[in-house]
């Protein structure tokens, strides 16, 4: 008898232990909850872009993504935010373009030669004090990257940007970007191998405020090139520093087998769409598969759309109006909070979200 309860209790605690790992690789979502879903819609540098989106949906959409390069500033995007009341979402790459030289490479950002952007960021984040989406270093494992780890034709883009260097980086800008006490940063960050963080003449800050950032993971469904060895889990950082899981998907390439396989490999995390689009057809039949599907999948928590930069871009819902009727049904849906918590609206609570702050790694 005795014997038996005590397999019970270690049964139990076992249990117990495996929850509290689950709920702390991913306390920091903020989703909307009770079969809510987040519209959101990609910033062109301007409120007016944002206005010109919701006046042709019909509606508020309560995410606004902004692309950032690193090293850039921030102040205009939460601008926006503000005056959008939005809640903000910063796509993080190491170039200002396609077509631009990267600016760092993950090795660098590895090994702290980026900690001074990281800590801004850090700064401003907490100081914001918003939950806010980090959507860091998307589409890893698409050529048309700096940071991706291999070429077109699949040759290696040498040791600066191996996986394992994307990998550490990653986990170098959640333990800073997250916040908390130098000292407390500096023992994770030996702990898993990487420096600490670099300090300047006068020390460097010994406190940083905890943020609400949340880290999107949103790789390609599967490899640009299509080889083993770029397949999304070589770049995947470990569940300890991650909040959300996602992909992108457009008209012009609609893989909803891929969706439907990469959706169902990482099963503990919200689920999101950081780019999608008509793309070169007004199809409003990909509009409405694509918010079907979202709907019939229960851990897909936002879809935001990609509006593309400047104004003759093949991105633009206005260019599509069947598409954009489509857009229009579909939004008009109980299921598509209009206002995320905490936004700049007088008085606004918006609807419930889980997540949380509480200590990374």
């Amino acid at each position: 008898m005795r014997a038996a309860t005590s397999t019970v209790l270690a049964v139990l605690i076992a249990a117990l232990f495996s929850a509290l790992l689950v709920s702390g690789a991913h306390a920091r979502p903020y989703a909307p909850t009770k079969g809510k879903i987040y519209a959101g819609v990609s910033d062109m540098g301007s409120k007016q872009d944002y206005f010109a989106f919701t006046k042709a949906v019909g509606r508020h959409v309560p995410v606004l993504q902004a692309f950032e390069p690193w090293g850039g500033p921030l102040k205009e995007a939460k601008q926006r935010w503000k005056r959008t009341e939005t809640r903000g979402m910063l796509s993080l790459s190491t170039s200002p373009c396609y077509e631009c030289d990267e600016v760092i490479s993950p090795r660098a950002i590895a090994k702290g030669r980026g900690d001074g952007y990281l800590i801004r960021l850090a700064r401003f984040l907490g100081d914001w004090g918003r939950p806010t989406y980090v959507r860091l270093l998307p589409e890893m494992n698409g050529y048309w990257n700096p940071y991706a780890a291999y070429n077109a034709d699949g040759s290696s883009r040498g040791a600066t940007h191996k996986t394992k260097q994307f990998r550490r980086a990653w986990r170098r800008t959640v333990l800073i970007v997250s916040g908390g006490k130098r000292g407390r940063i500096n023992r994770k960050l030996l702990k898993r191998g990487l420096p600490r963080i670099k300090r300047k003449r006068r020390g460097g800050p010994k406190f940083l405020k905890r943020t609400k950032a949340s880290f999107l993971w949103v790789p390609q469904t599967h490899g640009s090139p299509r080889i083993k060895r770029n397949r999304p889990g070589a770049y995947w950082p470990g569940r300890r520093y991650v909040d959300w899981v996602g992909a992108d998907i457009y008209g012009k390439f609609p893989n909803f087998d891929g969706l439907e396989r990469f959706y169902r490999k990482r099963k503990n995390f919200p689920f999101m769409i950081g780019e999608w689009s008509p793309w070169d057809s007004d199809n409003p039949g990909f509009v409405n598969r694509l918010h079907e599907w979202a709907e019939s999948h229960k851990r897909t928590k936002m879809l935001v759309y990609f509006q593309g930069f400047g104004d003759n871009n093949p991105f633009m819902i206005q260019r599509y109006p069947a598409s954009e009727s489509a857009l229009r049904g579909q939004l008009n849906n109980r299921r598509y909070a209009r206002f995320a918590p905490h936004s700049e609206r007088p008085g606004n609570k918006g609807e419930k979200e889980s997540g949380g702050v509480g200590p990374r790694g």
